[in-house]
């Protein structure tokens, strides 16, 4: 049964969050601008703090609901759906790890125009072990909060509205809206990432593959950014390339 809750979380994940996430996104690329230096630190441990409280607020409402963690796909995985997969999801991170196995042999001027690639969003990724060591927990944290609002929540959620795979579709779009500062392009990737994740939930019955999926792509493309980033200097101003948020 649908409750006031419920209706006052999609509004904050669907319209207040990607807004939110937009002005943010202008207001620390001013600073940097402005001439203060990127704190890519600090900006992780905020993330990483909002997301479990919004996790924290969704689990707190839905246990005094008396809901099980059934209905945001806490199961255990079982069945040929299942399999196939961990195979699928095998072979995509292979294809990740090949990617910064890649990333570790290109030259200088090959890793100054991938960072170029990135525009403004240079200033967001680990550029150092450091950095990459907050980046890894908030990777983590991304897969387990994200995967459970977005695919174990709002596919529950738009599903009592449309059909199943109906509501896979809207939440990957919004998905991809929260990611709305990456830009056009970034927005559309991020939604079909989304799609992808919310397929695999659909398939194998189990919010557990999506988490761990998300988990590890945010990982192991960190790992092959850090890389990029790591030995093309410390003033990254030179690499800005406006990026415009849709």
């Amino acid at each position: 049964m649908m409750h006031l809750v419920d209706h006052l979380f999609v509004l904050l994940l669907f319209v207040v969050q990607p807004i939110y996430g937009a002005l943010s996104y202008r207001r620390y690329l001013r600073k940097i601008k402005a001439g203060e230096p990127a704190n890519t630190i600090k900006l992780y441990r905020e993330t990483f703090i909002l997301e479990w409280l919004a996790l924290a607020a969704l689990a707190t409402a839905w246990y005094f609901l008396g809901r099980p963690a059934a209905d945001l796909g806490f199961v255990a995985p079982a069945g040929i759906s299942f399999y196939v997969g961990v195979v699928l999801l095998v072979l995509f991170c292979g294809f990740l790890a090949y990617s910064w196995r890649s990333a570790t042999q290109m030259t200088d001027d090959t890793k100054t125009k991938q960072a170029e690639a990135l525009g403004d969003l240079v200033h967001f990724l680990p550029r150092n072990h450091r950095e990459y060591r907050y980046f890894f927990g908030l990777s983590i944290t991304a897969g387990i909060v994200e995967e459970t609002i977005y695919r174990g929540f709002a596919i529950w959620y738009l599903a009592q509205f449309m059909p199943l795979w109906g509501a896979v579709i809207v939440s990957s779009v919004f998905f991809g809206l929260a990611h709305s500062y990456q830009g056009t392009a970034g927005t559309v990737r991020t939604g079909l990432v989304g799609l992808g994740f919310g397929v695999l939930y659909v398939y194998t019955g189990s919010i557990w593959l999506p988490i761990i999926g998300h988990a590890l792509l945010d990982i192991l493309q960190g790992k092959m950014i850090a890389e990029i980033l790591r030995d093309i200097g410390r003033d990254y101003s030179a690499l800005e390339r406006p990026t415009r948020a849709s």
